[in-house]
C-alpha cells in the first residue's frame, strides 16, 4: 500500500487516504514520511477487527461472511461519507475486498470509478487452510468461512469498475469465475534503484526469513521449515546458519533458537538484518497473491528459495534468478547446490537484481496503472 501511494504521488496525482487502524495494523503517524502524510491528508479510524467468540457464534445463524463483517465500522463509514460529500474524486481505489463493505455508501455519493486492488483471491486461502486442517470441527468451520467468503467475493467484484490484480494467475482465476470487469495486472513495486544490491561471493551460507507471524500461511510455512527441512539441512551442513524473524513471532517458535538457528521477533531495519545473509527462504504452502519479501530479496540481490506457490506472479527462471523447492528434500537439494557451488550465490543474486529492475520498478508500474485508470 505504501508503494502504491508513492506511485500515485510520483505520477503527480492528487491523493486522499482514509485508512483503518486495527490492533494488527495500527496507524502510527511517526512511522510514515511527513511528506506523504501532508500530500495525502492521511486520516485513520480506529477499528476493532479482532475475532470475538460471541460474534463468531451468532454469525453461524446468518448467511453473511464473518471475514467481511469484521471490517465494517459505522464510524469508518461516517467519516468516508463526510469525505465524499466534501470532495469529488475521479477514482476511488479500495485496497482489497475488505474495503468493499463501503461500496454502497460510495455509490450513493460519488460518480467516481471504483477500483479494487485484489491482493489475492481471499476465499482460496481459506479453502487451502481447510484442506490442511486435521481437526474435523475446525475443518468444517473453515470450509463454512471459505464458502461464505467465496459467495461474497465473487459477487462484490462484479460490481466494481475495475480490478487491479497482483498476479496474472489471480486475474485468470477471477475471470474463470465469471468476473468480466476490466482487469490490469500490477505486481508489487518498489523503488529498486534506491536499494543497494549486495550479491555475495562467499562460501558461507546464512539463510533468513522475514514475515508477519500473525498471518496463518507464514506460521504454517515456518513451522514446516523448522520441523521438516531445517533438521535435514543442519544434519548435512552444520556450518549453515539460519535466522527467522517476524512480527508477533509465537513464543513456541522463539524458544527454538539454537547454536546456528536464531529466532527473532520484529526487526527495526530490513537492510541491516539481511546485510550479512545471502539466501532468503520462503517455504509457503498456502496463500495467494505475491510475496513482498521475495520481491524485496530480489532487489537486494539475494538468492531466493521458495515453493512454486511462493513464486506466484514472478516471471522467474528456476536455477537462473530464483530456486524452486516444493518438498523438504528439494529444499535440501537447493542448499546442497549452493554449498557445493558457492559461485552460484553471486551469480543467481545478480540475476535476481536484474529481474527486480525489469519487472518490479515502481515508476514503470505507476505509469502502467495511470494508463489503465485513464482508459476505463
Amino acid at each position: 500500500m505504501a508503494a502504491m501511494t508513492e506511485g500515485f504521488l510520483l505520477d503527480r496525482h492528487s491523493v486522499k487516504i482514509l485508512c483503518m487502524s486495527t490492533h494488527k495494523h495500527p496507524f502510527e503517524a511517526s512511522k510514515i514520511p511527513s511528506e506523504i502524510l501532508v500530500k495525502t491528508g492521511m486520516e485513520s479510524v480506529e477499528m476493532d477487527t479482532r475475532i470475538k467468540p460471541l460474534d463468531a457464534f451468532l454469525n453461524l445463524f446468518s448467511s453473511k461472511s464473518y471475514n467481511i463483517e469484521r471490517f465494517y465500522s459505522k464510524e469508518f463509514e461516517n467519516r468516508l461519507i463526510g469525505i465524499l460529500k466534501s470532495t469529488e474524486f475521479d477514482i476511488i481505489h479500495l485496497e482489497s475486498i475488505f474495503c468493499t463493505p463501503y461500496l454502497e455508501a460510495i455509490r450513493a455519493l460519488s460518480k467516481a470509478k471504483v477500483i479494487v486492488r485484489a491482493h489475492n483471491i481471499e476465499f482460496k486461502i481459506w479453502e487451502q487452510q481447510a484442506q490442511q486442517e486435521p481437526n474435523p470441527i475446525k475443518k468444517w468451520y473453515l470450509n463454512l468461512l471459505a464458502s461464505r467468503l467465496k459467495k461474497y467475493e465473487l459477487d462484490v467484484l462484479k460490481k466494481v469498475n475495475g480490478i487491479v490484480a497482483i498476479t496474472k494467475e489471480d486475474a485468470f482465476e477471477m475471470q474463470k469465475f465469471g468476473i468480466n470487469v476490466p482487469f490490469e495486472i500490477i505486481p508489487i513495486g518498489m523503488d529498486v534503484n534506491s536499494i543497494q544490491a549486495n550479491p555475495q561471493q562467499t562460501e558461507i551460507l546464512h539463510l533468513y526469513h522475514i514475515g508477519a507471524m500473525d498471518w496463518q500461511p507464514n506460521i504454517e510455512g515456518v513451522t514446516w521449515f523448522l520441523n521438516e527441512i531445517w533438521p535435514k539441512i543442519n544434519a548435512e551442513f552444520p556450518s549453515v546458519s539460519c535466522s527467522l524473524a517476524g512480527r508477533k513471532m509465537p513464543a513456541s517458535l522463539l524458544s527454538r533458537s539454537s547454536r546456528n538457528l536464531k529466532m527473532e521477533a520484529e526487526i527495526s531495519s530490513v537492510s541491516q538484518y539481511i546485510l550479512n545473509k545471502n539466501v532468503a527462504i520462503v517455504p509457503l504452502l498456502s496463500g495467494g497473491g505475491m510475496r513482498v519479501k521475495i520481491v524485496e530479496a530480489l532487489a537486494f540481490g539475494k538468492v531466493v528459495i521458495t515453493t512454486s506457490l511462493g513464486a506466484t506472479g514472478i516471471p522467474y527462471e528456476d536455477g537462473k534468478n530464483i530456486l524452486i523447492a516444493n518438498s523438504s528434500d528439494e529444499f535440501v537439494q537447493k542448499i546442497r547446490l549452493l554449498h557445493d557451488h558457492p559461485d552460484l550465490i553471486a551469480l543467481i543474486g545478480t540475476e535476481a537484481r536484474k529481474l527486480a529492475e525489469v519487472e518490479f520498478d515502481l515508476k514503470k508500474l505507476s505509469s502502467k496503472l495511470t494508463y489503465f485508470y485513464a482508459n476505463l
